[in-house]
């Protein structure tokens, strides 16, 4: 019976496509996976934590690069106005990177100074980039999504990947400290860029022949929704990530905040990849089947169906074995984030299975309730983790207690869910 539901699952081209994107995810994290033990010997907790909040902000403002407009671009039957969005999405990373890049011009040693972490005011300069870079990838990743180029998107992730950690590697044995960390981070994303706009740059962006001012316009006006109402929400989501980083800073310290980066590269971030290759798809696939009037039940069953077969056997392994585990692979020194992972274990498991259901909003119209939902989560997320620490002085509980609270915020949101999309 097992055998016949596991081969139900993984037949059709939705979960082909899955298994391509989440191939290609799973491969390119098994690179700074294996690389992680060498890591953690060539940098600093300390190190670390410069890092985090360096990609915490990087993470925040991302979000924001494209106005969202890159999310709309699966969406339209005509070729005129995806090629207008994406062409809207590239010209707004453009413009808000020159922004960004004034703004740490002239205030980057008071940031530092604000995130009590002065090692980060000269790696700042590099956010700018790093922000223009996160855009293109933004927009070609629903470029190659529309059209179907999975292979293009994965083999972007695995460029990510081998480029960060050759170059981190690198300049972890050159004693570059932290700005090799932050380094490996820009030369992965602009090795991915390049592969996931390659056809393109091959065929020297022919789709370019489609946008105009007046075309960029109307779809600006058209999809007006994703910047007043998706981006908000996408930005809370993300700054609840940058919060947590601050709030730790302030609470214990930014040796806490490296173990706690640490914790999240090895666990979150690999997770959200594959989460999001299940979600390019099952976003198209949805898109498509609202536009022929089909019920949109069942592709949200076999999407909870494959997050959850996806995550549940690792995220048991770490929640018993957790702190062993990060002290045989990493070190003695990193035991505690091993502790972190364990007690963060359920949380990060709702969060994989939710992130990708994320785009079920986008495509039924409810982009308000999902707002509302984000700004509740990222609420009592904080609010545990401030009030666990208060109460228990200890940053394992904090985080044990953020898990109960976040996991039956998830079972709410997964009803929500369920009941919206029910014919």
């Amino acid at each position: 019976m097992l055998r016949v539901r596991l081969k139900a699952l993984t037949a059709g081209d939705f979960a082909r496509n899955v298994m391509t994107l989440a191939g290609g995810a799973a491969i390119a994290q098994f690179l700074p996976l294996a690389a992680s033990p060498l890591l953690t010997r060539l940098y600093t907790p300390a190190e670390f934590g410069v890092l985090a909040i360096y990609v915490a902000w990087l993470s925040n403002l991302a979000v924001l690069m494209t106005g969202r407009y890159d999310m709309a671009i699966v969406l339209p039957d005509d070729e005129q106005r995806a090629a207008n969005l994406m062409g809207l999405s590239l010209w707004l990373s453009l413009a808000l990177s020159l922004l960004v890049l004034l703004a740490v011009l002239a205030g980057h040693h008071e940031l530092s100074a604000l995130a009590q972490a002065p090692a980060l005011s000269d790696l700042l300069l590099w956010l700018p980039l790093s922000l223009l870079l996160a855009g293109g990838m933004q927009a070609w990743n629903s470029w190659n999504n529309r059209h179907q180029r999975y292979r293009a998107n994965a083999g972007g992730r695995m460029a990510l990947a081998l480029g960060m950690t050759a170059t981190q590697l690198g300049a972890g044995f050159a004693g570059l400290g932290a700005l090799g960390l932050v380094l490996g981070q820009l030369v992965g994303q602009g090795a991915s860029l390049v592969v996931q706009a390659w056809h393109d740059i091959r065929h020297r962006f022919g789709w370019r022949q489609d946008v105009s001012r007046p075309g960029m316009r109307e779809v600006a006006r058209v999809y007006s929704e994703f910047p007043r109402i998706n981006a908000p929400h996408a930005f809370i989501g993300a700054l609840q990530d940058t919060l947590a980083v601050t709030l730790l800073t302030l609470l214990s310290g930014s040796v806490t905040v490296g173990l706690y980066g640490l914790m999240m590269r090895v666990l979150k971030m690999p997770a959200a990849l594959v989460g999001q290759a299940v979600a390019q798809v099952a976003y198209r696939d949805m898109a498509a089947a609202k536009n022929r009037g089909e019920s949109l039940l069942p592709y949200l069953n076999k999407t909870l169906a494959i997050l959850s077969a996806l995550a549940l056997p690792p995220f048991f392994v770490i929640m018993l074995w957790g702190d062993s585990l990060f002290a045989w692979v990493f070190g003695e020194d990193w035991r505690m984030a091993g502790n972190y992972a364990r007690a963060l274990s359920p949380y990060i498991l709702f969060h994989f299975v939710a992130s990708p259901l994320g785009m079920v909003p986008l495509v039924i119209n409810r982009q308000r309730t999902a707002f509302a939902f984000t700004v509740a989560g990222s609420a009592l997320f904080l609010s545990a983790l401030w009030g666990g620490f208060v109460f228990w002085q200890d940053v394992s509980a904090a985080f044990a207690l953020v898990s109960v609270v976040m996991t039956l915020y998830f079972s709410c949101y997964f009803v929500w869910l369920w009941r919206a999309v029910r014919p």
